[in-house]
């Protein structure tokens, strides 16, 4: 295994089969996800937003209003709103209902992938 910064490399070579499979791995942190009002917002529609709001350590599932009122709160977990992160950074159809908030959403389009599996054949070729 070899270490390039955050990114490892593994490899297995298959003389049998004559592959060699590559696995990287990257790995991004991101910080500051609430914003300076405890709030974590992950969908946008014009009556409002959803998402996560954090207040004296406590978390909580809300639907507010666009005027600011809070018409839902749900006391959670903090496993949850972890669950509901990994949900939304893994979930392709991000925004298909209001818009999806990008401070929600780790900008991963533009990074490598997690992990990436590449198998190689001893012709040269990729499949």
């Amino acid at each position: 295994m070899r270490r390039d910064g955050d990114r490892t490399t593994e490899v297995d070579v298959d003389l049998t089969e004559e592959t060699i499979e590559v696995v990287q791995t990257t790995r991004h942190t991101f910080s500051d996800l609430f914003d300076e009002d405890g709030e974590l917002p992950f969908w946008q529609d014009t009556g409002g937003w959803s998402g996560y709001l954090r207040e004296d350590g406590a978390f909580y599932r809300v639907n507010v209003l666009d005027d600011g009122e809070i018409i839902d709160k749900e006391e959670v977990p903090a496993s949850d709103v972890k669950q509901s992160i990994r949900d939304h950074i893994d979930d392709p159809a991000a925004g298909s209902v209001g818009t999806f908030i990008r401070g929600a959403n780790p900008p991963l389009d533009k990074c490598e992938p997690t992990e990436v599996v590449r198998n190689y054949y001893a012709d040269g070729g990729q499949r």
